[in-house]
């Protein structure tokens, strides 16, 4: 009788494969030239829709100066524009372009595939167990 896997392991093998899928993913030339953390806030960026920098640092848990630096990169790349506010002309705000938004495609087509390879030895009932789990597990990291 085989001895089940600690929840560790099974977290170390997890985030192996969804390191190698997403680092197949990210090979396309289009997107390659992202960093890991620059993805981080591109995604940010796209799911804020308009955020300030400083609504971004707030979210990231990082400092201003620390967002102007990785979002100039993204600025120079053409994943995010700087626009002005049209109400108060000294607030900027923080704009997924055309790019940005081919790249979330791309992104969520990697969590899909991702899914499906961990739901293919389940069944549906065993699926949205395993969902409820994790969405309870990971329940106290968003407030860390």
């Amino acid at each position: 009788m085989s001895k089940s896997p600690s929840l560790e392991q099974v977290i170390e093998v997890a985030s192996a494969m969804m390191a190698r899928v997403e680092a197949q993913a990210y090979s396309d030339e289009r997107f390659s030239e992202l960093t890991l953390r620059q993805i981080l806030y591109l995604t940010r960026i796209i799911e804020g829709g308009g955020l300030t920098p400083g609504a971004l640092a707030d979210s990231l848990g990082v400092t201003p100066p620390t967002v102007t630096g990785v979002v100039g990169g993204l600025v120079s790349r053409g994943y995010v524009e700087r626009t002005k506010d049209t109400t108060d002309r000294r607030v900027v705000h923080l704009v997924a372009t055309k790019k940005a938004q081919a790249f979330d495609r791309l992104h969520h087509e990697i969590h899909r595939r991702m899914a499906a390879v961990m739901a293919g030895n389940l069944s549906e009932k065993e699926c949205a167990q395993l969902a409820r789990l994790l969405d309870k597990a990971l329940s106290g990291l968003s407030s860390e």
